[in-house]
């Protein structure tokens, strides 16, 4: 009788890591796992015992000497992340119980295996330099060096770094040809690199309840998701055509230092995720989304294409490639071209669009399509770690 893969998630929790699309990513797979697939995460694995981080406390396990080396790296690795030499994010040591799993996924999470090392498959959406360029504002010549620093750290410990440095027979995902480009072109094997984007499962759907003019933002982050844009495109198109309307979803904080709603907009603070999902998107008819840094699938586009709404976003190459039309706009993130979007899905017939929104959901980014990607990923990892 066949038994499930057991295969520890290494990904960001809800109730242990910042809320974000990575989170989202981590519900997803644990809801709605691959055929054949049990997921463990990382926080009940260490609650159990079968995964043990290393090098935290080591005299509280003075047989294994090696514990108090890890210790002194990681207190160097420390020290070098903030004085800004390094990007923030830690590597962690771990050694897994032999026997307890026949996988690692690792989404994020930089990892150095102690001990038996287990075969990995890694996720990510794009680099971490372009995240700390538009989040922290880094430039691009510290972002260089921090990535460069974070390579030869790899290499030298010997850590699998999702978004960078493979070990061994390790496979990593990414969400698009252009990040497999960018790790190709930095010495990563193209046959340890496959595609599999993000994927949204199956939502309650509420009917689509707008009016033919109301378009929307939603996000978080602000600017860096492109809502000083997006608004400024809505008061161009408002002032040609007083009918149009928009609804805006972002935190208080940026709504009090970014947002001046003013005529036509609608701003709604800090609504659950079910309130938005239920209420908001049915409400849109056109989702902004001129993002300036992002990856892969967004989760706010898909949750827009799921409920028949149109979306236009930005031309980043980090995007993934199968958003497009007729029911998703790619423009650059410009006022001036945001304007043009909405006016050419307009002019192509908007109903048209909107029909065709839930279709792309369905066939390109619903979880069967995920799992056909990793259970390929899972395969490979597995087969050449046999060989």
């Amino acid at each position: 009788m066949m038994t499930d893969r057991r295969v520890l998630l290494f990904s960001p929790l809800t109730d242990r890591d910042p809320t974000s699309g990575d989170t989202s990513y981590t519900e997803a797979l644990l809801a709605h796992p691959p055929p054949g697939v049990r997921y463990i995460t990382y926080q009940e694995a260490i609650a159990a015992g079968t995964v043990r981080v290393r090098g935290r406390k080591p005299w509280r396990n003075p047989r294994d000497p090696s514990d108090l080396a890890i210790f002194g790296l990681r207190l160097i690795e420390s020290g070098l992340r903030k004085c800004g030499v390094l990007f923030r994010e830690p590597n962690w040591f771990i050694t897994a119980q032999p026997g307890a799993f026949d996988l690692i996924h690792q989404h994020l999470f930089p990892i150095r295996q102690v001990g038996t090392r287990l075969p990995v498959v890694s996720s990510a959406g794009y680099p971490l330099s372009e995240l700390y360029r538009f989040r922290e504002g880094w430039s691009p010549t510290r972002a260089r060096i921090a990535t460069a620093g974070e390579s030869i750290m790899a290499r030298l410990f010997d850590v699998h770094v999702p978004w960078l440095h493979p070990v061994g027979n390790g496979v990593m995902t990414v969400y698009g040809a252009h990040f497999r480009s960018w790790l190709i072109a930095r010495g990563v094997s193209a046959d340890r690199i496959l595609i599999a984007s993000t994927a949204l499962p199956e939502l309650e759907r509420s009917p689509l309840v707008s009016d033919g003019r109301t378009l929307g933002f939603i996000g978080r982050d602000f600017l860096r998701k492109g809502g000083d844009i997006a608004i400024g495109a809505f008061r161009r198109l408002h002032d040609q055509d007083p009918t149009w309307t928009m609804i805006v979803v972002t935190t208080r904080e940026h709504a009090a230092s970014s947002v001046d709603a003013g005529s036509g907009v609608e701003l709604i603070v800090d609504p659950s995720r079910e309130v938005v999902l239920r209420e908001v998107v049915p409400r849109i008819d056109i989702l902004l989304c001129p993002t300036r840094s992002d990856c892969g699938a967004p989760y706010g586009i898909l949750e827009s294409l799921q409920a028949d709404t149109c979306v236009v976003t930005s031309t980043i190459p980090w995007l993934d490639d199968r958003l497009g039309p007729p029911s998703v706009m790619r423009v650059p993130n410009t006022v001036d071209s945001v304007v043009a979007g909405v006016q050419d899905l307009v002019r192509s017939g908007l109903s048209e669009a909107q029909s065709a929104a839930h279709e792309l959901w369905k066939t390109e980014f619903s979880m069967s399509e995920l799992h056909a990607d990793l259970s390929r990923a899972y395969d490979l990892a597995i087969g050449l770690a046999s060989t």
